[in-house]
């Protein structure tokens, strides 16, 4: 990774300043105080944005509301720029936006996802993402006073710092969960024994309710056989019962039969009744009639009848005609009348709008009164010819309803006369008709007495009938008995096999718990023994490893480091610094301001190495930040800073210094100064020169 550019706007001192950091060994100057922490404090915010405890307030400048930080930098080949927002409420200040540009693609998250977003392009464990940005500060920049605080912690601490910053942190957390595991197990074995617990006294019953299901198997066995003999009995009982049945039914068929040949006797006696009814009428008709018909008398009174209607029609239509003749003359008559009652209103007349002359008007009413006078003869002459006609047709409609009349009695006569030669014709067939139903009568009557006989031959069959029929009664009612016998055998067999299946399936379980357990607390045994053997042996060897490369590297940059050729240096088993003189231990806190700041240094460069070294996958180890490195270093000291530079040979280096010197170690300088609370650039020099 290589930082490219900055663009600070109200960040701490900085109120709109951008920032190009070149290749290879860039010094950031100035004196104490002009902001150039400030640009390692934006760089670190940039990537990773508000660390836990951190307040926004350090980094937004002074009586700001808003606030804004863009990084442009280059990793494996890819431009990337970060933007973050700051933003003053109320409550405080707070990141109000970020976003991540990566080759041009702009992606506006959350400053989670963009935090893991970074973290991913940097190459570190992604568990980083949620913790603070420990790895960043042990290996790319570290500020100095951090690095003795790291130094004077209590042994404990500083183990543990550094377990997690090695990783080597996640053996503890195996072993943590391991013991949660192992809870966890003891948890599960404890529920598992107290599963199989019942075991033993659940085969007991099982094999109790085996010896119950062949108890019940030969039970069942009888009892089938007793309902076979049951059944048995019963089908004969039905069968004779079905004899005696059939011979009852013969009964029932003359029963039956007697009963038909009674409807029949009936039958011939009420027709034979009807015959005798019809004969009385007919003798009584031959004796009554006395008046002869005439066929030519009743063809000559038809004739009458058709001439007089003929006439009738005549007069009816005359009738007509003269009546109309009446209506035509009545209303010439009216219109007459009318004509002449205008003409008497009438002054002007109404075609040619002139007066009418009187002499005018009397001519007309003098024809009007002739007129009239010709109709009223004519009317009178109508009316007495209609009073003719009416009696006319009165007196022939008289005469018609006479001879109609006479045609009735002569058709009734007519008919009187067929009657009587069918009632001659009738008599002849009563009189057979009656003595064959006397025959068929006497043969019914012969018939029902044979019939009776036989009916007294299966008398005897209704009692034996009546005492089978208790007989099945019985058979039926024991043999229902022993069938629900049975049943509920076959039902407590079924419930038997239902509780064995169900005794099978919790022996089942529990053998499968019980397997489950033996293997459980053979993995428990291997994770308490041997696992967790084997986890603390790879830790110290871990540790042992990383102890002894890191001592090797503290050793190589202190010596480096000190004037002195007297001291020297190792880590302990708890990576404390450890400075000897001699045999001599040194006390850390007795050593001098620029042995202190060396001790510190070269903790951090071997930390630096060390982790480089373990995570071959992060892309920050070509970059490293110096803040302050040689604080309290003498002139010597001050000069071997340039071996160090070169040994580091790293593909960017930044060092904030306020010391002069350092600016002749270094490829390019960024002067920094203040004025008015106001940070800015004030040149930016690419020089290098080989003096001392």
């Amino acid at each position: 990774m290589r930082f490219k550019k900055i663009r600070l706007s109200n960040i701490r001192s900085y109120k709109d300043q951008e920032i190009t950091f070149p290749d290879g060994s860039l010094l950031l100057s100035g004196d104490v105080g002009c902001g150039k922490t400030s640009i390692l404090m934006a760089l670190e915010y940039a990537l990773f944005g508000l660390q836990p405890g951190q307040k926004g307030n350090a980094l937004l400048r002074n009586n700001e509301n808003f606030g804004e930080v863009s990084l442009e930098l280059e990793i494996q080949g890819r431009t990337v720029l970060i933007e973050r927002k700051l933003k003053r409420t109320p409550k405080g200040v707070s990141n109000e936006y970020a976003a991540i540009t990566i080759d041009g693609i702009k992606n506006e998250s959350s400053v989670t996802e963009i935090k893991s977003k970074i973290v991913s392009l940097l190459g570190y464990p992604s568990e980083f993402v949620k913790k603070n940005n420990i790895l960043y500060r042990y290996t790319v920049h570290t500020a100095q006073e951090q690095m003795k605080e790291i130094i004077l912690e209590d042994p404990e601490t500083r183990v543990n710092i550094l377990r997690h910053v090695f990783g080597v942190d996640k053996y503890r957390i195996i072993k943590d969960n391991l013991t949660i595991l192992l809870s966890s197990l003891k948890s599960d074995s404890k529920i598992l024994q107290g599963e199989i617990m019942s075991l033993d006294r659940d085969k007991e019953n099982l094999e109790l309710r085996n010896t119950g299901i062949r108890i019940l198997n030969e039970k069942i066995g009888l009892k089938k056989a007793e309902l076979e003999s049951k059944t048995k009995s019963r089908q004969e009982v039905e069968s004779e019962l079905a004899s005696i049945e059939e011979s009852l039914e013969e009964k029932r068929k003359y029963e039956q039969e007697i009963e038909k040949t009674k409807i029949h006797i009936s039958t011939k006696r009420e027709l034979l009744s009807r015959l005798m009814r019809e004969e009385e009428e007919s003798k009584k008709l031959l004796s009554d009639s006395k008046e002869i018909f005439r066929e030519s008398a009743l063809k000559e009174l038809v004739g009458y009848i058709q001439a007089k209607r003929e006439d009738l029609d005549k007069l009816n239509t005359k009738n007509i005609d003269t009546t109309a003749k009446y209506s035509r003359f009545e209303q010439e008559q009216n219109e007459i009348l009318a004509k002449k009652e205008r003409i008497f209103k009438i002054d002007i007349c109404p075609t040619c709008l002139q007066d009418v002359p009187e002499h005018h008007k009397h001519n007309i009413l003098n024809d009007a009164e002739a007129k009239l006078s010709s109709i009223k003869n004519q009317l009178e002459s109508l009316e007495k010819e209609r009073k003719n006609l009416f009696e006319l047709i009165k007196l022939n409609k008289q005469q018609l309803t006479d001879f109609e009349e006479n045609r009735w009695k002569m058709e009734v006569l007519k008919n009187k006369q067929e009657q009587i030669e069918r009632a001659k014709t009738k008599l002849i067939e009563i009189t057979r008709q009656k003595e064959s139903l006397s025959k068929d009568q006497d043969l019914l009557l012969s018939h029902i007495e044979g019939l009776r006989g036989r009916i007294l031959e299966y008398s005897p069959f209704e009692i034996k009938f009546k005492t089978k029929e208790l007989e099945l009664k019985k058979a039926l009612s024991e043999e229902k008995n022993v069938e629900i016998s049975l049943a509920e055998l076959v039902r407590e067999l079924e419930i038997s096999h239902k509780e064995i299946a169900l005794f099978q399936e919790m022996i089942k379980k529990k053998e499968q718990s019980k397997t489950r357990l033996y293997k459980l607390n053979e993995l428990s045994d291997w994770l308490s023994t041997q696992f967790l053997k084997l986890i603390d042996t790879t830790e110290r060897n871990v540790l042992l490893k990383l102890r002894k490369e890191f001592s090797s590297l503290f050793r190589k940059w202190f010596l480096m480091l000190i004037s002195e050729n007297s001291l020297d240096s190792q880590i302990d088993e708890n990576f404390t610094p450890v400075i000897l003189q001699g045999e001599t231990e040194m006390d850390y806190s007795y050593l001098s301001g620029g042995e202190r700041t060396a001790v510190a240094l070269a903790y951090r460069l071997a930390l630096n190495q060390t982790i480089n070294s373990l995570m071959s996958k992060i892309r920050t180890r070509g970059l490293i930040i110096l803040d302050e490195p040689t604080d309290g270093f003498s002139e010597t000291q001050i000069n071997k800073i340039r071996d160090i530079l070169e040994e580091l040979n790293a593909e960017q280096l930044i060092i904030v210094s306020h010391e002069q010197k350092i600016e002749s170690f270094v490829d390019n300088v960024i002067k920094v100064t203040k004025e008015n609370d106001t940070s800015s650039i004030e040149e930016i020099l690419t020089q290098k020169t080989d003096s001392v």
